[in-house]
C-alpha cells in the first residue's frame, strides 16, 4: 500500500504501489467499495480497515467498468452485492478468462472471476446512503461513474487520466459528451483510479486529445509524451476494435474473444503497419 487517505467526510482513498486506487465510501447503513483493484491480496488492507471500525455494515461494491485491474478483488467479498453496468458483466464474462490468463503476473492472490450481480443500464440511486452510480461510457463501452452525493465527490474511474486516457471505445463522440458531463458535473471533488483528484483543465486536454483522434488531425508530442506507450495503443487500439468489429459482424454468436485476441501481439508494443497487416491477413482467413 502506497497511501491511505480521507476524501471529505466519509470517504476513504487507497492507492497501491502501481498508483491504482479504489474508493470506500461509509454510509449510515453500508460501504461502498469502488473497484477491487488486482485481487483479493489487495482487498486485504481494505478489510482490514473496515474491521479496524468496528462495525458489522454490509460491503457493496460498485466496478467502474470490467477491466482485470477494476474487478479481481471482487472474489475477496464472498456473497456482497456487485454493481456494475449491463455492459460491464457482458463483458467481464466475455474478455474476463482471456485477461485473467494473459496476464497471470499481475494477480494478487488466488482470483476467482465474479462477474455484477446487480446491473444497471442508466443509472440507479441509494437514496437513502445518498450514492448514485450513473453510466458515463467513453473509456469502455461499459464505464460508469459513483457519486457520493454527501460529500460531493464523483468518482470517475479511468474516464479522465493524465496526461491522456486510454481509448477502449470505438465511440469518441460518445466519450467526448461524457467528458464535457463531467466537466460540468456539480461535484466539488473529481477523483480518477489512475491519477487522483483531478482538476477540469486536465479534462480540457483529455478532450483536446481525444478530439484530435477522433478528427484523425496530428496530436502534438507534448500532449503525449510522457506516456508514448498509451498514445500508441489508443492508435493502434482505433484499428483493432473496426477490425474486431467487422469479424463480430461477420462471425455473430460464434466470435470468440480470446480466440481472436490470441492472433495478435499487445496493442502497446506493435507497429501500427504490422498490426494492420496481420489484421487484414486474419480478415482473409475469416471471410
Amino acid at each position: 500500500m502506497n497511501d491511505i487517505s480521507k476524501v471529505g467526510s466519509r470517504g476513504v482513498v487507497f492507492t497501491f504501489e502501481d498508483d491504482i486506487a479504489v474508493y470506500l465510501i461509509q454510509s449510515d447503513t453500508y460501504w461502498f467499495l469502488c473497484d477491487t483493484h488486482l485481487g483479493p491480496q489487495s482487498m486485504e488492507t481494505i478489510k482490514e480497515y473496515i474491521a479496524e471500525q468496528a462495525n458489522d455494515k454490509a460491503v457493496i461494491v460498485f466496478n467502474s467498468h470490467s477491466d482485470w485491474d477494476h474487478i479481481w478483488g471482487n472474489c475477496a467479498f464472498p456473497g456482497a452485492l456487485i454493481i456494475g453496468h449491463e455492459a460491464c458483466r457482458k463483458r467481464m464474462q466475455e474478455i474476463g478468462e482471456f485477461e485473467l490468463e494473459s496476464l497471470r503476473e499481475q494477480h494478487r492472490g488466488k482470483i476467482k472471476l465474479v462477474s455484477p450481480n446487480i446491473t444497471f443500464s442508466d443509472r440507479v440511486l441509494f437514496a437513502d446512503e445518498e450514492i448514485e452510480f450513473l453510466y458515463t461510457p467513453g473509456h469502455t463501452v461499459d464505464s460508469a461513474v459513483c457519486f457520493d452525493r454527501k460529500d460531493s465527490v464523483l468518482y470517475v474511474g479511468d474516464l479522465v487520466e493524465q496526461p491522456i486516457p486510454y481509448l477502449d471505445y470505438q465511440d469518441l463522440a460518445t466519450y467526448i459528451d461524457t467528458l464535457e458531463c463531467i466537466k460540468s458535473f456539480p461535484a466539488k471533488i473529481k477523483l480518477s483510479a489512475h491519477s487522483g483528484i483531478v482538476d477540469n483543465e486536465l479534462i480540457k486536454r483529455n478532450i483536446a486529445y481525444i478530439t484530435n483522434i477522433l478528427q484523425e488531425n496530428p496530436v502534438a508530442p507534448e500532449i503525449y509524451q510522457e506516456t508514448p506507450d498509451v498514445h500508441n495503443f489508443n492508435i493502434n487500439n482505433r484499428l483493432f476494435l473496426r477490425y474486431e468489429n467487422m469479424v463480430r459482424d461477420k462471425l455473430k454468436d460464434n466470435f470468440d474473444y480470446a480466440l481472436f485476441r490470441r492472433n495478435f501481439k499487445d496493442l502497446k508494443e506493435v507497429g501500427y503497419a504490422d498490426l494492420q497487416a496481420a489484421l487484414e491477413q486474419y480478415m482473409r482467413k475469416v471471410f
